[in-house]
């Protein structure tokens, strides 16, 4: 996932400053990087090391339960990560979108003032 870098205008005001469409396309790598974790992740379950995979040493020393073990720890790990991201996602979508609104709506109540003074 490429870095988004985005420099405010009111840095060093005190001021926080949403620019809703980068928030937007922020959250869509974020969305990115979500199904590519769960894709990743999806690979590697489908293609899982067997017990044959360790030998006769590995067998007698019970190589293949321990990583069955280990396997299963970052399995769990996986599936949180790509749960973690995606809900990420959906929330910098809905902030995305609350801002926008707000935007719109400031817009709208400018033009209807600018109606009323005839200067729109």
């Amino acid at each position: 996932m490429n870095e988004v870098t985005r420099r405010s205008p009111a840095a060093g005001s005190g001021r926080v400053s949403m620019d809703p469409r980068w928030l937007e396309l922020y959250a869509e790598r974020v969305e990115e990087a979500a199904g590519e974790l769960a894709r990743a992740r999806d690979e590697l379950r489908q293609q899982p090391v067997r017990a044959q995979s360790f030998g006769e040493l590995g067998r007698a020393l019970r190589n293949a339960e321990a990583y069955g073990r280990a396997a299963g720890m970052l399995n769990q790990q996986l599936d949180r990560a790509c749960e973690v991201l995606a809900s990420a996602a959906k929330g910098l979508h809905e902030v995305a979108e609350h801002y926008g609104a707000q935007d719109d709506d400031a817009v709208a109540l400018i033009k209807a003032v600018d109606r009323r003074s005839g200067l729109g």
